[in-house]
């Protein structure tokens, strides 16, 4: 009979523990985002890495993006364009209706209430002193006023549109 010795024991319950601390990190779980969820946490998630999972409510004939909605989008409800990060793939055009799983980051354009001010005041401005000027002329640049509140604190409201570039996807059926 072979006798076991402490070096042995020793190294069989250091493979065990690595196995285990493997097996558990894998088991982490990971936040899945709705096309809602997305845009309410916004301020949050910007920039981050995250999951999303969404149903695929159109894409374009080359694959090169499509957008997601939550369930069966209707006129008036949230959506977001996707795009693969640095075209690195084409989505499938043919999945119209099947939900999809992706991971990748998500990045928000903010209504910009200062330049719509500015711009719409420009343009009376050249409609009645200036007839025959071209409106691109502008004495206020639009934008150039503080915004009326931070990206980080910004409601829903204020969001004007998301765009997700993924870096995984995963067709569900």
């Amino acid at each position: 009979m072979r006798k076991i010795n402490l070096k042995t024991i020793a190294t069989v319950t250091l493979l065990v523990s690595l196995v285990a601390t493997v097996g558990f990190a894998g088991d982490a779980q990971t936040t899945i985002y709705t096309v809602e969820t997305m845009a309410s946490e916004i301020g949050a998630i910007q920039g981050a890495e995250i999951t999303v999972e969404g149903t695929i409510v159109g894409a374009c004939k080359s694959g090169c993006k499509m957008w997601i909605a939550d369930g069966n989008y209707e006129e008036g409800n949230l959506f977001t364009l996707v795009r693969a990060k640095d075209d690195a793939f084409t989505f499938d055009t043919k999945k119209n209706g099947k939900k999809v799983l992706m991971t990748g980051f998500v990045v928000a354009k903010y209504k910009d209430y200062c330049g719509d001010k500015a711009a719409a005041k420009e343009g009376e401005h050249l409609a009645t002193e200036h007839p025959a000027a071209e409106k691109t002329e502008t004495k206020e640049v639009a934008g150039s006023c503080a915004a009326p509140v931070k990206v980080e604190t910004a409601t829903k409201g204020e969001l004007e549109e998301m765009t997700f570039f993924a870096t995984t996807v995963k067709y569900v059926d």
